[in-house]
């Protein structure tokens, strides 16, 4: 009983974790720590730490991604340097400042917003120009999706993985 209690307890940290990550939360770290959490409650019989430490390289690559899409996506729209370190700045300052007054959707929509305003406002700074270029902006919120849809297949693939690796131990353990 207390073995399936606690498997039930790993997948739904495995489902929390999948619903963090488009409100810009660090879920693939929460899906780390369910799998080491599961190492350690059953002495690496249901879990290796390899595992662990596969899906830590993982989370690890999603979140580079996620932080370095907005700055690809401004830069390839045609942004400046400024624009894309914008985009970047703006996205974090957004998830943060959205999540006080509306504490789950504000986080989300002001990130996409802060990156936008981030990357258009580093532009002006960077060419000295009183006229926005919206299009770096649009890119930088491109960018900042293509960065929150790969970590969201990272988390998927957490998720897939792990299931798999327990119901392996499952079928073929005690």
């Amino acid at each position: 009983m207390l073995l399936l209690i606690g498997l039930a307890l790993f997948g739904l940290a495995h489902l929390a974790a999948l619903a963090m990550i488009p409100l810009g939360l660090p879920g693939t770290w929460v899906q780390v720590a369910a799998s080491a959490a599961l190492v350690v409650a059953s002495d690496g019989t249901r879990m290796s730490w390899t595992w662990v430490a596969v899906f830590a390289a993982l989370a690890a690559a999603g979140e580079l991604v996620e932080l370095l899409a907005g700055l690809w996506g401004a830069r390839r729209f045609g942004g400046s340097r400024a624009a894309g370190w914008g985009a970047l700045a703006g996205g974090l300052v957004g998830a943060v400042v959205g999540g006080v007054p509306v504490p789950v959707v504000g986080s989300v929509i002001a990130s996409f917003i802060g990156t936008f305003a981030g990357a258009v406002l580093a532009e002006l700074w960077a060419r000295r120009n009183a006229r926005p270029d919206l299009h770096v902006g649009l890119g930088a919120v491109v960018g900042r999706v293509i960065g929150v849809t790969t970590k969201l297949a990272v988390a998927f693939t957490i998720a897939i993985l792990s299931a798999t690796v327990v119901v392996a131990q499952l079928l073929g353990g005690s």
